[in-house]
């Protein structure tokens, strides 16, 4: 037991007892009737997405944090349980590491077994994710692809949008479930900074093309 306080595996059995702890108390908050995964979502504004619409986004995922949170499938799943399963990833990376390097050598100094674990935890979460995913219950006349999105309204999160990299708007769909979408500007429209309004009006993969919205949307 002491040996899981040691220097070498201290940080994932952190990671290990803090997902214990959420678990134990979504656990709990099930029990009196209100998930508290479910709080966390509608604090941060999202719901889970279709499927059609995600997968497009994993399709022209990059290296932005926008994308990479798409990668790992935000928004398919309650954010608590992507933080559970990524704590989890973590800690087992972890403590599989350092027991094959204490067998074969010597434990790794903790902060490289740290970068390493991490290094692992990314594809793990995205695959663990999409699993998940699959046994969320959805109501199916709440689903919406890609495509029902064109002829919306948004606001910019991660601007300017411009001609360059695409940047992040928040849509909300004829549902009220509400989506993260990377999109750029149109060809001729000029740069959106963060918290504009904007029309999206057309797809290019899974890049959105925008453009200023009139007063009147």
């Amino acid at each position: 037991m002491s040996g899981l306080v040691g220097p070498a595996l201290f940080p994932f059995t952190l990671a290990a007892a803090v997902m214990a702890g959420f678990v134990l108390v979504e656990a709990l908050s099930l029990l009196v009737g209100q998930s508290l995964s479910g709080l966390v979502d509608g604090a941060m504004g999202h719901e889970a997405a279709g499927g059609d619409l995600a997968t497009a986004a994993d399709a022209q995922a990059g290296a932005s944090p926008a994308a990479l949170m798409s990668w790992i499938n935000l928004g398919r799943v309650p954010f608590l349980i992507l933080l559970i399963l990524g704590l989890a990833a973590f800690a087992l990376a972890g403590f599989v590491l350092q027991g094959l390097a204490a067998a074969l050598v010597a434990p790794l100094p903790a902060a490289l077994a740290v970068l390493l674990a991490g290094a692992a935890t990314v594809p793990a979460l995205r695959v663990s994710t999409r699993a998940v995913a699959r046994l969320i219950p959805r109501d199916e006349s709440y689903v919406v692809s890609a495509d029902d999105l064109i002829g919306v309204t948004a606001e910019v999160t991660l601007g300017p949008l411009d001609q360059g990299l695409p940047g992040q708007v928040r849509a909300v769909d004829r549902h009220g479930n509400t989506h993260f979408l990377r999109a750029r500007a149109a060809p001729d429209a000029p740069a959106m900074e963060s918290g504009a309004r904007v029309l999206i009006v057309d797809r290019a993969e899974a890049v959105y093309v925008a453009v200023p919205a009139g007063p009147d949307l």
